[in-house]
């Protein structure tokens, strides 16, 4: 590293699933003013078509076939990437040895499982090797594709979760739990707008559709219906136009009960102003959740790794999986009884477990390992 300037910090992320990009954001907002930060998603970038063909293969996959992605989770767990890696990435490689060639970073950030395996390769092959760390951004169930690199560090979200790893054979001391890292911004949520609420008051929901449209109306409807006193914000995103049409009654029905809204940046005001989420249990709407501080539903969880998500929700007591629309209103209504006594304990339970930071930490963590390497 040349004296004087900012260390350079390269993130690598891949955009199978947001959660690896929301932590490769998080980590970048962290860095910001600290370093000179440069986020690349490899695949998209040096296979753009196979990417877009991989990618709505990998959603229409978990969408509509959840068995063959838990057949496919499986068999990726009984392999070891440092002696068979993927096969047809060549290009995501070279990307990869140009970048460090040119850019010169003084460390990397791994929030994908592959990239790793490659930095390993490059280092062997080319005797110049460049500090790496793996942001684990799974949690309980721990893919074997994680396990197998040579990385420095790995970064994980919970004790537990470090714990399972210990017990699959990683070392002690390249374990560090540091949080999901989130969003900055959602840290302060739980501190700045602090929750309450009593009998008689609006009880807000923030309610992403993440399936098909029969599923959002069903749960939405289920959700109305239950308490009067329940109002709910649904995010479409860009699923607006395939869903908004079978739903566009509910507004008339329900009124100014049922907000519905597309793609937004907002999300953060949105959780600020809400006192329970229901939705997917993807790695980064779940930590975005617990950072937040907000109690969640789980309405659909992919076998595998959102199966260990809701697990640490479980674990922290603020959060549980509703298999259907009747589940979802009947926990909705027993966190309202009583005053909301259920809700307001699961509320404080996050409170307590303090899921914030994980973007603070990974961000020191990267930038040690760069002074190391420069000294």
């Amino acid at each position: 590293m040349q004296k004087g300037r900012l260390p350079r910090i390269l993130i690598v992320t891949a955009g199978y699933g947001e959660g690896h990009n929301s932590a490769a954001r998080g980590v970048k907002d962290a860095l910001a003013g600290r370093a000179e930060v440069r986020v690349t998603d490899l695949c998209a970038e040096a296979m753009p078509r196979m990417f877009r063909l991989t990618r709505a293969a990998y959603l229409w996959t978990i969408s509509r076939m959840p068995r063959l992605w838990k057949w496919m989770y499986e068999v990726s767990d009984r392999r070891n990437m440092a002696e068979k890696p993927v096969r047809g990435i060549a290009p995501v490689e070279r990307l990869l040895e140009r970048l460090l060639r040119e850019w010169q970073p003084d460390a990397v950030v791994c929030t994908y499982m592959v990239y790793p395996y490659m930095l390993d390769s490059l280092a062997s092959r080319t005797g110049r090797a460049v500090p790496y760390l793996t942001v684990v951004t799974d949690s309980f169930v721990i893919n074997k594709s994680w396990l197998c690199s040579k990385s420095p560090l790995w970064a994980v979200t919970d004790p537990w979760t470090r714990v399972i790893m210990e017990e699959k054979g990683l070392p002690q001391d390249r374990l560090r739990v540091t949080g999901f890292p989130v969003n900055p911004v959602l840290g302060v949520l739980a501190e700045e707008h602090p929750l309450s609420w009593k009998e008689g008051e609006p009880f807000r929901v923030l309610y992403f559709a993440q399936r098909s449209a029969r599923h959002a109306r069903a749960e939405l409807a289920g959700m109305l219906d239950a308490n009067p006193a329940l109002h709910v914000t649904c995010i479409l995103g860009r699923r607006f136009r395939r869903i908004y049409p079978r739903i566009r009654d509910l507004r008339a029905r329900y009124g100014r009960r049922l907000t519905v809204r597309g793609w937004t940046r907002r999300v953060p005001s949105y959780l600020a102003a809400s006192h329970v989420v229901v939705g997917k249990a993807g790695g980064a709407t779940v930590h975005e959740v617990l950072a937040a501080a907000r109690p969640m539903l789980v309405n659909f969880l992919l076998p595998g790794q959102e199966e260990g998500n809701t697990r640490l929700l479980e674990k922290l007591g603020g959060g549980s999986h509703v298999p259907d629309a009747r589940a979802l209103a009947s926990a909705l209504q027993e966190m309202m009884a009583d005053g909301g006594v259920q809700w307001r304990r699961m509320h404080e339970n996050l409170l307590r477990a303090g899921m914030t930071g994980g973007s603070g930490r990974i961000a020191d963590l990267a930038l040690k390992l760069a002074e190391e390497h420069t000294n």
